[in-house]
């Protein structure tokens, strides 16, 4: 009988090189849309390894969300700031309590039960609430604002002094406000969606993974639950791509993602334990040498 050395015991272990680990990493984008085998030796490998992909994915997830948010806010200044110069939105300069406003000094936007009024010249002094349930009146000295809690009046005097005098809403202004706003919502985004993408979605395949283990448990007893999990975390990568493709085309309803990564899961450790259950088959029995 013929013993391993420790040296050819040493040899056996080298661990995974990191480009390796790298390679093994970016695979995890494409393989599970299509190989089974790629789940079954996903399994193989510690749990760490999907959990380190599963932050990088939610990174990813993170970035193309705030990407699209940000490029919809800052359309949306451009937006403004076009209205500006068209005249439609008018400068507006609020100065010891007076307001001022360029042009005819009466502009009104008005939508079914809402309302945005600016009017100096004095025909308008309040909104009329038989007509209109939300929104806002700046007169020449005072601003109106009616919602569901009911009708304010604040004087003029006492916004300039609590954002200073003089105020000035003007095109270079109320972009550069714009700006500032769009870019502490691209912030909250990113940070809300790193946290979504990551932890609440680890938390929602771990839920969803103990349904899939109680299932794979009646025929196998004591299976591991963190296969079950790792096949899982590869099975929302094809599940996040369909469920994009689905909303471009208008199709999404509660609880789709859920029955997509259902199928997908499933289909995945089916393969996974038919493979285990052929390894522990006997080679005689196997009809192989």
């Amino acid at each position: 009988m013929e013993y391993a050395s420790p040296i050819d015991h040493q040899e056996n272990q080298v661990p995974t090189s990191l480009s390796e680990k790298f390679i093994w990493l970016l695979k995890g984008f494409i393989f599970p849309i299509w190989s089974r085998p790629y789940y079954q030796e996903a399994t193989t490998k510690p749990m760490g390894a999907a959990l380190v992909f599963l932050l990088v994915f939610a990174v990813i997830q993170s970035i193309v969300t705030t990407g699209s948010v940000a490029f919809n806010l800052s359309q949306f200044g451009r937006e403004i700031e076009a209205s500006y110069f068209k005249g439609e939105i008018p400068d507006i300069t609020i100065e010891n309590g007076i307001a001022t406003v360029s042009g005819s000094g009466k502009y009104i936007i008005e939508n079914y039960r809402q309302i945005i009024a600016v009017d100096t010249t004095g025909s308008i002094r309040e909104i009329d609430t038989t007509l209109y349930s939300e929104g806002f009146l700046l007169t020449q000295d005072e601003f109106h604002l009616v919602n569901e809690d009911g009708y304010q009046v604040l004087p003029l005097s006492d916004l300039n002094r609590t954002f200073g005098n003089p105020i000035i809403l003007d095109a270079a202004s109320v972009t550069n406000l714009w700006s500032r706003i769009a870019l502490v919502i691209d912030i909250i985004v990113l940070g809300g969606g790193f946290l979504f993408f990551s932890l609440g979605r680890f938390v929602y395949l771990a839920l969803l993974g103990l349904i899939v283990w109680g299932a794979v448990s009646i025929n196998n007893k004591g299976y591991d639950f963190g296969k079950v999990l790792i096949t899982g975390i590869y099975a929302n990568v094809p599940t996040t791509y369909l469920m994009f493709i689905l909303r471009r085309l208008g199709i999404s309803f509660f609880g789709l993602r859920g029955v997509i990564l259902f199928v997908i899961w499933g289909i995945a450790m089916a393969y996974v334990l038919k493979i285990e259950k052929t390894d522990l088959i006997p080679d005689d029995l196997t009809g192989t040498a």
